[in-house]
């Protein structure tokens, strides 16, 4: 761009080189140095590249006229056609109307005024030198508008933490694909998130997302695949075509995830589940393509699911569940029953299981398998939790005014994840006292999987209700991923062998012989063992002779509701039940 009018290149087109000649002298002498003499109109082409930033055309020229002239310039440049001015008699009125109708700027009349030309041009190049500033500031400020709009594009399709495609840029991914073809989406989910902001803090859960994030990114299964975050506990990937690997591709990224991670020297556990969906029409409804992901994770052991369209009314079942939990919460419609244990040596009640019931006056009675797990999932656990020990501590101090138990007997309840926190030990304690309950009649039972999520507020809450007197249980007890050292680990006084080895006890030499080591090591530990699930006479026989210390299931009783409970506590005072003749009611 020219920074002064005498830098300007101007272009004179004439026919008459007399008037070419002229008009250069007077410019020349006025300080112009850039002039351009052209006597053929036809040849104007020529002289486009670079264009010139002023143009003096001759109207009247026999072989093409400045007016053909000037639409040449039209088409050839368009908007980027300089500033014209022409040079007309001064009787040519109308022929300068139509050359301005054209586009040019202004006119020089002949004869020629040197005054006046150098004037006129030198007014036309300052406007035309103000207007390539003022556009030339114009583009730059566009560029910067966008470059910084492209910035913001960036970002609005970028996870800040990660630098992984977000959300938005998931879904845009996933509608570019399907114009082409088949996408498949895999719904990562990690759990353990929440149990290492409670324990370690935000920033180590932030520096763990994206340790986990750009293991995944950089690994060899998610190669050539799309990697994103889709929020603060789910993982995307993308795959393009029909899939038919997605599942073994997903059975690898378990495989990658679960299990312990080491950051910043501290040793942290997160497992993962993984739901698939799959589309391959152009018109299908990708928001809806990642509900399905998400609605075909496994809510159980399995590590990875697949969305079938029976899971829609799966999801609209838990949603109304989960929506009466509150209600339910607030009614009688939950219950306890309580599924009595017996001692194998002797035979004898020492206690029972409380299990929660809930009857739905529209949906019926609704299985704990179906509605704990809801409840887990959402804010209504610690409220559910707390209204089972409320219960429990109340029915069993009916039964000590009664007179029904003593101190030799034991009632177990069941402890969440979520329950597990600052202060449990506690709040268990004062409801113990406020019920005149001793701490030694009531056994908590305690999952695997819950105290890995909370290992060490479990090891502080659960020791101080030890040391109250209270009996701590291990539950399910080697379905978990480091059982023998959280038996080791841990406060516990029981072990309960999970009904999976139980149930070809009697026929399966391994199985017998994996029991048996589980008994005699829980019983080097100091720990008493419980098998649940105990439905065959022959089960029962076999745990006889491999040492097991307390049994319940259904070959001695189905679980009770509290006045069928009651009635077997006072048969069991009179001396006349045990585990030999007791028959279910």
């Amino acid at each position: 761009m020219i920074k002064s009018p005498s830098q300007a290149t101007i272009l004179i087109i004439d026919d008459r080189a007399e008037n070419i000649d002229l008009l250069t002298a007077m410019l020349d002498q006025a300080g112009y140095v850039h002039l351009i003499g052209l006597t053929d109109p036809c040849a104007v082409h020529d002289h486009l590249s670079p264009v010139p930033d002023l143009i003096l055309l001759d109207m009247r020229m026999p072989r093409r006229s400045g007016l053909m002239v000037l639409d040449d310039l039209n088409q050839a440049l368009g908007d980027h056609c300089p500033p014209v001015m022409v040079l007309t008699a001064d009787n040519d009125v109308g022929l300068r109307n139509q050359a301005l109708c054209r586009g040019a700027i202004d006119y020089i009349s002949k004869p020629f005024d040197y005054d006046e030309v150098l004037q006129r041009i030198h007014n036309l190049l300052q406007l035309q030198l103000k207007t390539l500033k003022e556009r030339d500031q114009a583009a730059r400020l566009q560029m910067l508008v966008n470059k910084q709009t492209a910035t913001l594009r960036a970002l609005s399709l970028t996870h800040p933490l990660t630098g992984l495609p977000n959300r938005r840029a998931l879904l845009d991914a996933a509608e570019r694909q399907l114009m082409r073809g088949p996408v498949t989406v895999l719904m990562i989910a990690l759990d353990g998130m929440e149990a290492v902001t409670q324990h370690q803090g935000h920033l180590m859960t932030e520096a763990l997302y994206k340790h986990i994030a750009e293991l995944l990114a950089n690994s060899a299964v998610a190669r050539s695949h799309r990697v994103g975050v889709w929020d603060s506990s789910r993982l995307v990937m993308l795959i393009e075509g029909d899939g038919k690997e997605a599942a073994k591709k997903a059975a690898r990224i378990h495989r990658l995830i679960s299990g312990h991670h080491t950051l910043e020297g501290r040793l942290m556990f997160l497992h993962c589940h993984i739901g698939i969906s799959r589309a391959d029409s152009e018109s299908a409804d990708v928001p809806q393509l990642f509900r399905q992901a998400i609605l075909a994770i496994p809510t159980d052991d399995q590590a990875v699911g697949e969305y079938q369209p029976e899971l829609d009314s799966k999801a609209q079942r838990e949603h109304l569940i989960r929506t009466e939990l509150g209600s339910a919460l607030q009614s009688n419609h939950l219950s306890l029953v309580y599924q009595p244990k017996w001692r194998l040596d002797g035979g004898l009640l020492v206690g029972a299981e409380a299990l929660l019931r809930w009857q739905h006056p529209a949906l019926g009675a609704i299985s704990p398998a179906e509605f704990i797990p809801i409840a887990e999932r959402s804010a209504d656990m610690m409220q559910l939790g707390d209204k089972v020990l409320a219960m429990a501590l109340e029915a069993v101090a009916q039964w000590r005014v009664k007179g029904l138990t003593d101190e030799h007997f034991h009632l177990s309840i069941n402890v969440s994840a979520q329950q597990l926190r600052h202060g449990f030990a506690e709040s268990v304690l004062a409801r113990c006292h406020a019920t005149n309950t001793p701490p030694a009649i009531i056994q908590l039972e305690v999952t695997e999987s819950a105290l890995i999520q909370q290992i060490s507020v479990a090891l502080r809450e659960l020791q101080q209700l030890r040391d109250a007197g209270m009996h701590i249980a291990l539950d399910d007890f080697g379905t978990g991923y480091s059982s023998l050292s959280y038996l080791k680990q841990l406060p516990v006084d029981w072990v309960k062998l999970d009904r999976s080895f139980i149930q070809d006890l009697a026929t399966n030499a391994s199985d017998k012989h994996l029991v048996g080591s589980v008994i005699e090591l829980a019983h080097g530990f100091g720990h008493g063992v419980v098998a649940e699930g105990v439905e065959e006479v022959s089960q029962q026989q076999v745990l006889q002779t491999i040492g097991c210390d307390q049994v319940q299931g259904f070959l001695y009783a189905r679980p009770l509701i509290q006045d069928g409970f009651e009635q077997l506590l006072k048969t069991a005072q009179q001396g006349n039940t045990t585990i030999n003749h007791y028959e279910n009611v």
